[in-house]
């Protein structure tokens, strides 16, 4: 079901789809980035391509692992408040920045992808929405 065929040496190649659902697919990951999880939902209610459909799932299981990431960078930044220790804020900017760089990172990746044709999963996701057997490499 996935995008991606290998080929007699093994790599994977794309197989080709309409360039109406590569850009919808490309744009749903672009999407993600202003609406959270809004838009991959609205996607996957909307659209009838399995293609799509399956890029926004990869979309909603990433940005929900941005969320607990910027979920857990919030409570340090609350510990500061309880503790009176800048050292939690220091760690809360931190964790922030790295989630920022990583949803920015594997978004626009997931996008090119997307726009390529060939289906991607982002690496550290938490899978909560189940999908067909894809490649997790850049």
């Amino acid at each position: 079901m996935g995008s991606e065929t290998a080929d007699a040496a093994g790599t994977a190649t794309a197989r080709p789809q309409s360039i109406s659902s590569n850009v919808l697919a490309a744009g749903t990951h672009v999407l993600a980035l202003p609406t959270w999880i809004v838009g991959p939902l609205l996607v996957i209610w909307l659209s009838r391509s399995e293609y799509v459909t399956e890029h926004a799932r990869h979309a909603i299981n990433w940005q929900l692992t941005v969320g607990v990431g910027y979920y857990l960078a919030g409570v340090l930044a609350v510990a500061t408040a309880a503790g009176g220790d800048s050292l939690f804020v220091l760690w809360a900017s931190v964790l922030a920045v790295i989630v920022l760089g990583g949803n920015l990172l594997f978004c626009g990746v997931a996008a090119v992808r997307a726009a390529r044709g060939c289906q991607w999963e982002y690496p550290v996701a938490i899978r909560l929405m189940t999908s067909a057997d894809v490649s997790r490499t850049f």
